[in-house]
């Protein structure tokens, strides 16, 4: 179980997703993504997901509520996937993701 590496570590696991498929996170975020059906923009899909995830309202997610939240909506993931989940969606690497960051990463993949 892989908690923490250096950057090239962390890009070459990324990139050999077949030897380390945990490191590759697109099913999840296909999964992520095909919640948005289900409403008008991503906006509004983003700021519903991230209510979902912020279970202490203080605008910002760590890795345990966003593993979490995810559980609730029948998305379940490992630890080394959540890490790679943080890793896409903390800009700034300060171990929490805010609605600015979230809503940058949703739109990236959109």
């Amino acid at each position: 179980m892989l908690v923490k590496a250096d950057e090239y570590t962390e890009k070459y696991m990324e990139s050999n997703s077949q030897v380390f498929p945990e490191a590759s996170i697109d099913a999840i975020l296909d999964k992520i993504k095909k919640g948005a059906k289900g409403y008008p923009t991503l906006q509004e899909y983003v700021i519903a997901l991230m209510k979902i995830l912020d279970k202490n309202n203080d605008g910002f997610v760590d890795i345990g509520e966003f593993a979490e939240g995810l559980k609730t909506i029948n998305i379940f993931t490992t630890i080394h996937e959540q890490h790679a989940l943080l890793r896409k969606f903390d800009f700034n690497g300060d171990g929490k993701v805010s609605m600015e960051e979230f809503y940058n990463a949703m739109a990236a993949l959109f």
